[in-house]
């Protein structure tokens, strides 16, 4: 049976993954959620250098601590970064890479290069605002154009924290092609079309996988059934 690595965005924790974590050990899966350095019960662990990079350390220092193989690793959002930087490293050990409506960087691009300038001029007045040079606040205008609204939008507000700002600055270090078969979850419903180029090149190419849902962003909350049944079905090898 495999593995799973379920990788979370920006702004939260491991526990973001707690409904589709439930739903696959109920199933009899092996699931494990990491927090990344600086974040939620590992905020301790921030300082100006927690970059990218030191979130794809975490996790590949998880993988070989705990000797995973054939793993399906899984990235939402921010944790698409993550998943590539370790899909890069040539461990031998992930079967499966999963993006949910994630960011499918390229060697040497930043999250924030992708977000543009208008998020990187609002980030340096949040950090100023803040008065945390290492660590920026949610952005909750940018999260609420891609998706977290309903009824649970306070309990999930609630939940969010500080993000180490050098991890989404930090250009990718990923040359060479990543090991392990790639799918794409797109949440169809968001309206801010942030991931609409990777769904479209995912839904068109033969060396992806291609899942659709017909919701916002936030698929882990909105949907966590249908994203663990995508992840369940994905395990089959």
């Amino acid at each position: 049976m495999r593995d799973y690595v379920l990788v979370h965005g920006a702004w939260c924790g491991g526990q973001h993954w707690c409904n589709v974590a439930a739903r696959l050990r109920t199933a009899g899966m092996s699931v494990y959620v990491p927090t990344l350095p600086g974040l939620a019960e590992r905020a301790a662990a921030a300082s100006v250098r927690t970059g990218l990079e030191s979130h794809v350390e975490d996790v590949v220092a998880l993988l070989e601590e705990r000797d995973l193989r054939d793993v399906v690793l899984v990235g939402h959002s921010y944790g698409g970064a993550v998943i590539t930087g370790v899909a890069h490293r040539g461990l031998g050990r992930i079967a499966e890479l999963v993006y949910l409506d994630a960011f499918v960087l390229r060697d040497g691009e930043s999250v924030a290069d992708v977000l543009g300038a208008q998020f990187v001029a609002q980030a340096q007045k949040e950090v100023e605002a803040a008065g945390t040079p290492e660590l920026l606040p949610p952005m909750f205008l940018i999260e609420a154009s891609v998706g977290w609204t309903g009824p649970h939008t306070d309990a999930r507000a609630a939940q969010m924290c500080s993000h180490p700002i050098a991890s989404l600055f930090e250009p990718l270090h990923a040359p060479g092609a990543p090991e392990g078969r790639r799918s794409f979850i797109y949440c169809a419903g968001q309206q801010i079309g942030l991931f609409d180029g990777y769904a479209a090149e995912a839904r068109t190419s033969a060396d992806w996988r291609y899942f659709e849902l017909p919701c916002l962003h936030d698929a882990v909350h909105a949907m966590p059934a249908a994203v663990a049944g995508i992840l369940e079905a994905l395990a089959t090898p």
